[in-house]
C-alpha cells in the first residue's frame, strides 16, 4: 500500500479515536440525573395551609421505606360525599387498618393534609414494587371531589402544592404523573374526563415560575 495512503488512513483513525474520547469525557455529555431522598416539611404552599399529621410508624399504611423522589402522582379521591374533605380523608387513613393503601397529601378547596413524609414509599399507584414506578418513587397527591366543594379551587390549590414540591425536590413539570400512567385506571377521573390535563399542567408551570422567581 502506498505510504501516503497509509498515512491518510492512520490520520483518519487517530481522528476517530479523538472523537470517541471526546464523546466519553466531554463536559457536555448528559449527566446522570440525581434525585433527592429527604423530606422537606412545609407549613404552607403559597397561602394554602398544610396540616402535617403523619401516620404512626407502626401503622399498616406506613411502610417506612426511604426512597428517591422522582415523580408527583396525581389522583382524585372519587369520594363524592359532602363531608369527604381533606380532614376526613386524613382521619380515615389514621383510623382504618383494613388495607395498606396510602398516599402523601390530600388537597381540598381550603387546605392540604400531609399524611406521610415525602421520602417514604406509599401504596397508591397500583404498580407494586416496580423499580422507578409510582409506588416506589412518587409522591401521591389526592384531590377531593366532595359534593358542595369548589373543585376549581381544589385544582388551583393542587397546582400550587405541586409547584412547591417540584421546586423543593429539583423536579420539573415533566415529572408530574397521573394514576392512569401507572395502571389501567381512569384517575384522576374528572380531570381526565373533562379534558383538562394540559390546562392543569399549565397551571403548575405558571405557579412554578412564581416560586422560582
Amino acid at each position: 500500500m502506498d505510504r501516503r495512503v497509509k498515512g491518510k488512513i492512520l490520520f483518519v483513525l487517530v481522528q476517530l479515536l479523538v472523537l470517541a474520547a471526546l464523546l466519553v469525557w466531554s463536559p457536555w455529555k448528559k449527566k446522570e440525573r440525581v434525585y433527592m431522598s429527604v423530606n422537606i416539611e412545609m407549613e404552607q404552599a403559597g397561602d394554602i395551609p398544610i396540616v402535617n399529621d403523619y401516620l404512626p410508624w407502626d401503622h399498616v399504611r406506613r411502610p417506612g421505606e426511604i426512597r428517591d423522589i422522582m415523580y408527583l402522582t396525581i389522583h382524585e379521591t372519587d369520594n363524592w360525599s359532602g363531608t369527604a374533605d381533606a380532614s376526613a380523608h386524613d382521619a380515615w387513613l389514621h383510623s382504618s387498618t383494613d388495607s395498606p393503601n396510602s398516599w402523601h397529601y390530600t388537597v381540598d378547596d381550603h387546605c392540604v393534609y400531609h399524611h406521610l413524609p415525602d421520602n417514604e414509599v406509599a401504596w397508591n399507584a397500583g404498580d407494586g414494587r416496580t423499580p422507578g414506578g409510582g409506588n416506589m418513587n412518587g409522591i401521591g397527591i389526592e384531590m377531593c371531589v366532595n359534593e358542595g366543594s369548589d373543585y376549581e379551587q381544589t385544582l388551583r390549590n393542587t397546582a400550587v402544592l405541586c409547584a412547591q414540591l417540584l421546586h423543593n425536590y429539583g423536579l420539573t413539570v415533566d415529572d408530574i404523573r397521573f394514576h392512569a400512567d401507572f395502571m389501567d385506571k381512569l384517575c384522576p377521573r374528572r380531570l381526565i374526563s373533562d379534558g383538562r390535563v394540559e390546562e392543569f399542567l399549565q397551571m403548575v408551570r405558571d405557579d412554578l415560575a412564581l416560586v422560582e422567581q
